[in-house]
């Protein structure tokens, strides 16, 4: 077998194996079908890099505590966007709630950056005002650096 061949096969073992999810609204998700061979149809999966990206991109969209058979599951840091009211206070909050997502993830080996990118403390009059862009680079357990970015148009993982 060849070392690439290697590498992949233990990045699936220790990144994991999922279903795929795809996006059918803002925040909506739902399964992803295949036809194999033979004309059957069965569950598209994702593997390694992919399949922990999908993980994380579904927890940061998942309020704390709303998967009601895994109540650990989930992002604090929703609750920090309708709670407080000092700008300062919503961006502690995220940045904390993004590292303690991410330090549960058992394939997640550090956190190496959290920027976060705002209107900084400027009052929420407008729309514009009340957006947090987040961008986290971590190390996977694998030593493959990722970067995770959230915004307007959700959240998404690529390598780091």
């Amino acid at each position: 077998m060849a070392p690439r061949d290697e590498r992949e096969q233990l990045r699936t073992r220790l990144l994991g194996r999922a279903p795929r999810c795809a996006a059918v609204a803002d925040l909506a998700r739902d399964l992803v079908l295949e036809r194999g061979a033979g004309g059957k149809v069965d569950l598209a999966m994702v593997e390694g890099m992919d399949a922990l990206g999908q993980s994380l991109t579904l927890a940061v969209t998942t309020p704390l505590g709303g998967d009601v058979f895994n109540t650990d599951f989930g992002f604090d840091g929703l609750n920090a966007l309708s709670d407080e009211t000092t700008p300062m206070l919503v961006r502690e909050r995220v940045r904390v709630g993004l590292v303690s997502l991410l330090r549960k993830e058992a394939r997640v080996s550090r956190v190496v950056d959290v920027k976060l990118v705002d209107q900084r403390l400027e009052p929420p009059g407008t729309g514009a005002a009340r957006r947090l862009e987040v961008r986290v680079v971590f190390e996977t357990v694998t030593g493959d650096r990722l970067a995770m970015s959230t915004g307007p148009g959700g959240a998404r993982t690529a390598n780091g």
